[in-house]
């Protein structure tokens, strides 16, 4: 009877190991937009830490926040500081992609004296930027919106000789079939503008349950995948592939560096993003909501 107990009590310790080790290896969970946010996380899909979830559009991050479901969530920075003025669930730790627009024609876009244009995004954050930088820098022009990036590319295809306004990797795709494109990057009109160095586009938010190690080694990992990947830009394009990413490699390669991926901690950025913040405000309120977030949103 006294050996059976035993049996009975090292069973139950053995359970209690299995059960203590099960939640210290549990993965951290995370969902992303397809695009450039993707590519900083790759080498943290890749490990064995994460478990991520790659989703299109804006309506499954909105959920996302709602519903608390994940523990890290990588989104648009207005729209993580406009859910948490309704929801304060989710802290702002870091910016990984500081803006993708470009705008691109076949003839040379200094020449101009209006900017004939074709754009995506009307009223959208991409149409903003590039009216702020334009009537910041007195450039005459003239705006035709079609309903997609892909549909401003195919026009391009048919008009190069007018400006389209571009993102990766569209841009990519774009300036691998048609050489000697001039290009118009709005993030370095931006700085010369602002003096802030690009614009906070996609940022990374947590969970507010989330401990300061968890925390840390989140922003350690970010920091790292992003280093690798501009480290090896062909193995980070292999890996890209391997994770489900269908673009052609050579095109992941060339969208990489013109993505501006760069690991910013919060604690040091928070200036650039009050200010990105206060510019959406000004051109949509909808883009941020009532009340810009106070020091609590970062962390």
């Amino acid at each position: 009877m006294m050996l059976s107990k035993k049996y009975v009590l090292l069973i139950i310790f053995a359970m209690m190991i299995c059960l203590l080790s099960s939640c210290k290896n549990e993965k951290t969970t995370m969902i992303v937009p397809a695009g450039s946010p993707q590519f900083a996380q790759l080498y943290m899909q890749d490990s064995n830490n994460y478990d991520v979830t790659i989703v299109e559009g804006a309506d499954p991050l909105v959920a996302a926040f709602g519903s608390s479901s994940y523990d890290v969530i990588v989104a648009p920075t207005n729209l993580g500081a406009k859910l948490y003025d309704a929801k304060p669930d989710y802290q702002l730790i870091a910016t990984i992609s500081w803006g993708s627009y470009y705008l691109v024609s076949k003839s040379n876009i200094d020449e101009m004296e209006t900017l004939d244009i074709v754009a995506f995004g009307q009223n959208q954050i991409p149409d903003a930027l590039m009216q702020y930088v334009l009537e910041g820098l007195d450039i005459e022009f003239e705006v035709e919106y079609l309903d997609s990036v892909s549909s401003v590319a195919s026009d391009f295809v048919i008009d190069g000789s007018k400006v389209h306004l571009m993102s990766e990797p569209s841009l990519s795709v774009i300036a691998s079939n048609n050489e000697g494109i001039d290009m118009f990057d709005l993030q370095s009109a931006y700085y010369t503008l602002t003096g802030y160095e690009d614009f906070p586009q996609a940022s990374v938010f947590v969970h507010q349950s989330l401990t300061d190690q968890d925390v840390q080694k989140i922003k350690d990992d970010f920091a790292s995948s992003i280093d690798l990947l501009h480290e090896n830009l062909e193995s980070s394009a292999d890996l890209a592939k391997k994770l489900g990413i269908s673009m052609e490699k050579e095109i992941i390669i060339q969208s990489i560096p013109r993505s501006n991926i760069e690991f910013k901690d919060s604690q040091d950025i928070k200036g650039d993003i009050i200010f990105f913040l206060g510019l959406l405000k000004g051109f949509n309120p909808n883009f941020v909501g009532e009340n810009l977030p106070n020091d609590t949103f970062y962390r």
